[in-house]
Formats: structure tokens, sequence, C-alpha cells
């Protein structure tokens, strides 16, 4: 900030970690993970009431169906989020390359812009 502003100190939980999730991040994926397990162990607990009760028997077969789909969907973003760390890191890594690439290059580009001023002085003499 060009105006002599200062900005504000980063907060902890703004800080990225190795494997691509802030401090927040990585708290909502455990509160998600805990919730989940409260989920199933509720499944559980109704299901084991829906066994035996023949007049319950389409509304237990349905409520596997959905049981399984969610199952199935937490699955998915748990794999999303892991192959989303992954493209983060690679992102991270190569934004790393690519400065270094910049940094070389300009490098390069004075080294040459400094030999053409010699050679200019050698056919000046």
């Amino acid at each position: 900030i060009t105006s002599g502003a200062t900005l504000p100190p980063k907060d902890r939980d703004d800080t990225v970690g190795s494997d691509g999730l802030t401090q927040k991040e990585r708290e909502q994926l455990n509160l998600s993970s805990s919730a989940f397990d409260a989920l199933e162990r509720d499944f559980r607990e109704v299901l084991n009431e829906l066994v035996g009760d023949k007049s319950l028997e389409r509304f237990r077969l349905e409520y596997e169906k959905l049981h399984h789909t969610l199952k199935k969907a937490h699955e998915n973003e748990k794999r999303l989020i892991k192959k989303c760390r992954e493209l983060n890191a690679e992102i991270v890594a190569n934004a790393a390359k690519i400065q270094t690439a910049l940094r070389l290059s300009l490098q390069d580009q004075n080294s040459i812009n400094l030999l053409k001023k010699e050679i200019d002085k050698a056919w000046k003499m």
C-alpha cells in the first residue's frame, strides 16, 4: 500500500499449511467428519429400531437407500477435497517455478544489456 497505511496482521487461521488448507478449513473438515460419524450412529440406532417391524419395512428400505447415497456423497466429497488439496499444492509449486523462471529471465536480460554495452564500448575504441 503506497499511502503509508499498514495492513492488519495476518490471522493465523488464514495461513495455508502443507496440506493446502487453512486452519479454519481443517477445523470445518473435522466438524464435518464428526457430524457424519454422529449421523452414522443415528442411522444404526434407527435401523435397529426398524428391524423386525413389518409395517415399516418399506420405510426401512428407503432409509437404507438414502443412507447409502449419503455415504457415497460423503466419500465423493472427501475425494474431491483431497484432489483440491493436491491441485492447490501443484499450483503453489508451479507458481514458485514461475517466479524462479521470471527472476532468472530478468537476470539474463540484465546480463544481455550489460554485454551489449560492453560490446558498444569496445567498438567505439
